[in-house]
């Protein structure tokens, strides 16, 4: 995945994330938050080894 992509996907997750959980009152062990938090974690763990090894 080229690091222009990821960094979309990262901004387009957290915006989702922040959305979501205004919807769920803030509920942050909902498993759809869940879900979306190790889903953007992943992006940024990919995010930052791109940017290591530039």
């Amino acid at each position: 995945m080229k690091e222009r992509s990821i960094q979309e996907r990262i901004l387009l997750l957290r915006e989702e994330l922040y959305v979501i959980s205004n919807q769920l009152n803030y509920e942050l062990t909902h498993p759809k938050l869940v879900t979306i938090s190790q889903q953007l974690d992943q992006l940024l763990n990919q995010y930052a080894k791109i940017q290591q090894k530039a």
